[in-house]
């Protein structure tokens, strides 16, 4: 029983209820104890839109009472109207792999029984940070965002177009005013206003003038913290993660295409920064561009197949983007700090511009995390000629999708650079 709890014997996809619920238990665990966005959405789950691709839920609104005096006479009343409204989810398939041979070092994980370290430090991490950006995603689709130096779109950020303190506890107000239930804290069973954002948020609020910033350790010694908080401004919990800086998001500054697709594993530098040695033996260490006018050494760039539109550069929706530090320029081949993870065809992008900071400011479960199959390891077999191929990953039948658009607001600004 042991070595099939470790998972040396996950030889099939088909694997026993039992042995999925465990492993299913451990995706969960991860996602519950490391995610900085997910814990604010709203789970929903219905196993019968496995069948039918959809989720509808249909709500009862507050009736409006009428609180004017009735007469003597008045022996019937109309009484109080009830109506409803559906909100549909219409659920997406996602997932990974992690693709080894029988000769990576990676094998280890299940040659020494470990198939539980496997799925926890590795699917488990892989479906956190997929899940967590289909989360911010669904954050930053808020129809109604506000922008910081008192901007109108994203585009129009500039470099010094900061986020402001005020803002903060602004959106505070307009939450209220909203009625807000508050962000339940699963540690103390209090309710507060969180604001997801990011470091250099969070810096530039502590340097602004007069500012009231107070460190968590100040206020809350126990423990009992949201993942990543780390202080608190103007009634305003603030939890920090880098999720929420969008690299060259903004207005474009400088842009180039591929000369040549980019094969995974590709990129990196032979020495970086004196120390690493990033990258296979034999890989390609540069990768060429169609001209490398406006790029320096230092620029952190992003690779996608998006280029910009409406003045703006790579969204945050595309998958395929990827962000490396220009670490050499020889003309048009240029290296980078680590390796490009995904493969990139060539006349994908490469686009440098201002980056941008978003700050979801959530007094409630604005999104719905909606499921109809929970997220759960397959490991099939191996089939490929000489049987040496593992493949172990994470599959569910899910959705984040704005859910309570009323209980949440984005603010989304620039960020110091020095």
């Amino acid at each position: 029983m042991t070595s099939l709890i470790t998972g040396t014997h996950l030889a099939s996809g088909a694997n026993p209820q039992w042995q999925r619920n465990y492993y299913e238990m451990l995706l969960l665990e991860t996602l519950r104890t490391k995610s900085i966005l997910v814990p604010f959405t709203a789970y929903k789950e219905d196993f019968n839109a496995r069948h039918t691709g959809t989720i509808v839920y249909t709500e009862v609104f507050d009736t409006e009472p009428d609180w004017s005096s009735l007469a003597e006479t008045d022996i019937w009343l109309r009484g109080a109207h009830l109506d409803t409204q559906t909100i549909s989810v219409d659920l997406e398939i996602h997932g990974d792999v992690l693709k080894y041979s029988d000769y990576s070092e990676v094998v280890q994980y299940v040659n020494s029984g470990n198939m539980k370290g496997l799925v926890r430090n590795k699917i488990g991490l892989n479906q956190k940070e997929y899940l967590d950006i289909l989360a911010r995603n669904a954050f930053l689709s808020h129809p109604n965002k506000i922008f910081a130096d008192s901007k109108t779109s994203r585009a129009a950020l500039a470099t010094d177009s900061l986020f402001e303190p005020s803002l903060a506890r602004l959106a505070r107000l307009h939450l209220e005013e909203n009625e807000v239930p508050g962000v339940a804290n699963p540690y103390d069973g209090g309710a507060a206003i969180v604001c997801v954002t990011t470091p250099r948020v969070i810096y530039d609020i502590q340097e602004a003038a007069g500012s009231e910033w107070k460190d968590a350790q100040l206020y809350e010694q126990t423990g009992r913290l949201f993942t990543g908080e780390v202080g608190m401004w103007g009634g305003v919990r603030f939890v920090k993660s880098m999720r929420m800086r969008l690299r060259n998001a903004g207005a474009v500054t400088t842009e180039t295409t591929l000369a040549e697709a980019i094969a995974a594993g590709d990129g990196a530098s032979s020495t970086v920064d004196t120390v690493y040695s990033p990258g296979q033996t034999g890989s390609n260490r540069t990768i060429a561009v169609t001209s490398s006018a406006g790029f320096v050494v230092g620029d952190y760039v992003t690779i996608s197949a998006a280029a910009k539109g409406g003045g703006v550069g790579v969204p945050e929706a595309d998958g395929t983007q990827e962000t490396r530090r220009i670490t050499a320029i020889n003309t048009n081949d240029i290296s980078f700090n680590k390796p490009f993870m995904k493969a990139h065809p060539s006349d994908d992008y490469m686009t440098k511009g201002i980056d941008v900071h978003a700050s979801a400011v959530i007094g409630g479960p604005g999104v719905a995390f909606a499921v109809g199959e929970r997220p759960n390891v397959f490991a099939p077999p191996k089939y490929d000629d000489l049987m040496m191929i593992n493949r172990v990953g994470w599959r569910g039948f899910l959705k984040m999708q704005l859910w309570r658009p009323e209980f949440f607001e984005v603010i989304e600004s620039a960020g110091s650079t020095d």
